[in-house]
């Protein structure tokens, strides 16, 4: 009886069951090793011995099966299970962890191994390694451009210290932003002094400056009162009262408004008094303004003139009575005159105390005055003394000042002074004026409208509305400058701006330092000019003179205001954003700060200059049957001929996998499914052993057979 076979086929299966359990150990050990791949045992059952074949059917027999008997169990197959296991971040940027199929490279001691593994450092050579093994990671090293090179070919990935990230000189400004159209710049007002004319009695009686020939005992009347002021007036004892009212009522009502009202009611008392026929009248005399008074008749009279308001009575001059003698003696009052108009003929024009400006026919007057700081072109007003009036004055000046506005130069209505309303903006700034009567100088015009202190008050200095653009650009040897674009609108011309460009010392713009920027009526950028006919804004970094600095190159700044018809870069509209902004492209010296490793294994560099540059690039390795792989410890695997040549390739493109930075993959034993297997190798021990047990008692059976 063979009793040997079933001891063998326990043994094996005893054999068996502790590699299983010896797996399952070895794969408990290893539940918090990072990249750890798990292990199965595979059982299969050993040859079987043939006891008798299996014949066929025949005519005589149905045929018969064979008859095998077993002879245990081996182990088929040890196979790693490959799976993905769990990621865990750690923060640490040069902890590497796949999400996806492949390994990493390392070359440890000449020989090139893969791992899923990826707890790398720098080491003091600037290599990217294992720590725990020494083995250096495999990859590509960019050149000092960020440049990786062509093919699949892997090397020691080195990120040397020190690196640096050489300075570029800046090569435009890109521009954005909105320019308030709502705010409008304030443009200068100049006052001169206060401008009389001659009256010729049909301006109202309040506020006539009245006045002796040339101007002397001059002083305006004031205070009267409609309805209540009166004036008398006394012709040979009879006393004739008239009353100032607002709206006179006609002649013999005994109201008046104006001088020629009153010169009317006095010539309707005089002729009731003297029968219809008075020996002496009165009228205004439109040469100077006053009223005259003249005795045409045979005998003398008396006359006197009283006003319950004084500023009139003075102005009368008849306050004691005058005598009137026979013959054509005359008597005269001040000489009125009114606030000057745009009507009144230049000829009658008088300053503030009543003296006349001396202007004749023929005269020429000519107007000076700076525009921003810089001499005008005269203006010319030749003077027909007919017909030239003060308010073809007023048109001289805006055209020699090249006011565009609608309001210009005007004559104010309480005090006629001649009012210079200049177009918004410093640039159009008025200063200095200086109207002088080229011809007759000396008649006292330019203590009126000269450039003497006194003659002209600002009323409202200009103001410009600009909005600055400030951006750090830099040099071919990184040094910084400071570039301020100022935005300024232009009153005069609609939807524009000009702009102006400056930069800190000691640099100097060469060119394109200026310009226009002109928008469409919807806001859009419509055209970006400069003034010089440039292409962009011209900078020497290092002017002569500046030693410092003689090898920096010329710089040469597009200017974007963005395109034509768009919203994306300059803008003009109300009530928006007024934040305008520009960025550059320029940057100074930068040393290595800091590195970070994307999903696709490039290895980023972070400059101190704020810019980034591929450094290198960790490759990755796959395989037909990563099964195959060989354990060699440390968490590396090494090729063995199962595998088949490694495929070497960047992750995202030649390997669908994602390299995750900051994070590690952990072990992908399944615990659970570990101590269940451990029991089950533990039941298959056992039993086996009482295998053993039984075919023991069996044989003591056959040897104590008597």
């Amino acid at each position: 009886m063979p009793f040997s076979a079933s001891l063998t086929s326990a043994i094996s299966g005893l054999d068996s069951h502790q590699t299983m359990m010896d797996t399952i150990a070895n794969n408990i050990a290893n539940v918090d090793t990072i990249g750890y791949k798990s292990s199965d045992v595979i059982l299969g059952e050993s040859f079987d011995q043939v006891l008798r074949n299996a014949t066929g059917p025949n005519g005589l027999s149905g045929g018969t099966n064979p008859i095998q008997l077993g002879l245990g169990v081996s182990v088929q197959s040890t196979d790693t299970n490959m799976t993905q296991g769990n990621l865990q971040t750690t923060g640490q940027n040069t902890d590497l962890a796949l999400q996806g199929q492949g390994y990493f490279i390392v070359d440890l001691n000449g020989n090139q191994y893969y791992t899923r593994a990826g707890a790398f450092q720098f080491n003091a050579n600037g290599q990217l390694v294992d720590p725990g093994t020494g083995a250096i990671v495999q990859g590509k090293t960019a050149d000092t451009q960020g440049n990786l090179p062509v093919g699949s070919a892997v090397s020691d990935i080195t990120i040397p210290y020190g690196q640096k990230s050489p300075a570029k000189a800046s090569s435009y400004i890109q521009m954005s932003g909105n320019l308030d159209s709502s705010k409008t710049p304030l443009g200068t007002i100049m006052q001169s002094n206060s401008v009389y004319a001659v009256d010729n009695g049909q301006s109202d009686v309040e506020g006539l400056l009245a006045a002796d020939a040339g101007g002397g005992n001059n002083h305006v009347i004031t205070g009267m009162v409609p309805d209540s002021t009166t004036m008398t007036m006394t012709v040979d004892g009879k006393a004739y009262t008239y009353t100032y009212v607002t709206t006179d009522s006609g002649t013999g009502k005994g109201d008046f408004h104006t001088m020629q009202d009153l010169v009317n009611e006095i010539n309707y008392s005089l002729n009731q008094q003297f029968s219809g026929s008075s020996p002496v009248t009165a009228s205004v005399n439109t040469t100077n303004g006053s009223i005259s008074f003249v005795n045409s008749g045979t005998a003398s009279h008396s006359v006197q003139i009283t006003s319950t308001n004084p500023v009139l009575q003075a102005a009368m001059e008849a306050s004691s009575p005058v005598t009137l003698a026979a013959g054509g003696a005359t008597f005269s009052t001040q000489e009125f005159s009114h606030v000057a108009t745009t009507s009144d003929l230049l000829s009658n024009l008088r300053n503030n105390t009543g003296g006349s400006l001396g202007i004749a026919n023929g005269d020429q007057i000519n107007i000076n005055g700076q525009l921003d700081g810089s001499a005008i072109t005269p203006g010319v007003l030749q003077v027909n003394g007919s017909s030239t009036t003060y308010g073809d004055l007023a048109k001289s000046v805006t055209s020699a000042f090249g006011i565009t506005n609608q309001t210009g130069t005007t004559i104010d209505p309480q005090t006629g002074a001649l009012t210079i309303n200049a177009d918004g903006g410093t640039a159009h700034s008025v200063s200095n004026i200086d109207i002088a009567d080229g011809t007759n100088a000396a008649a006292g015009f330019n203590n009126v409208f000269s450039a003497k202190a006194g003659d002209w008050t600002q009323t409202q200095a200009a103001t410009d509305v600009t909005q600055n653009i400030s951006t750090t650009i830099y040099d071919s040897l990184g040094n910084q400058y400071n570039v301020t674009l100022s935005f300024t609108r232009d009153i005069t011309r609609p939807n524009t701006w000009t702009w102006q460009a400056s930069v800190d010392k000691p640099a100097v713009i060469t060119g394109g330092g200026s310009g226009t920027v002109v928008f469409n009526n919807d806001g859009s950028l419509n055209t970006f000019t400069y003034a010089d006919g440039s292409s962009s804004l011209q900078i020497n970094p290092a002017p002569v003179g500046n030693a410092s600095n003689l090898s920096a190159n010329l710089m040469s700044l597009k200017l974007n205001p963005g395109t034509s018809g768009n919203f994306s870069g300059l803008t003009q509209m109300s009530g928006a954003s007024t934040t305008v902004s520009g960025q550059q492209d320029g940057y100074g010296l930068g040393v290595l700060n800091s590195e970070s490793i994307d999903q696709n294994g490039n290895i980023i560099g972070q400059f101190s200059n704020g810019t980034t540059r591929t450094l290198g690039q960790v490759m990755l390795a796959t395989f037909n049957n990563p099964s195959g792989l060989v354990n060699v410890g440390g968490n590396l695997f090494a090729a063995s001929p199962s595998t088949g040549n490694a495929i070497v390739g960047e992750a995202g493109t030649a390997i669908p996998t994602q390299v995750v930075s900051g994070s590690l993959e952990q072990s992908n034993v399944n615990l659970a499914s570990q101590l269940s297997n451990m029991i089950v190798a533990e039941r298959g021990f056992q039993a086996n052993a009482q295998v053993i047990n039984a075919s023991d008692t069996l044989l003591n059976t056959l040897v104590n057979l008597q």
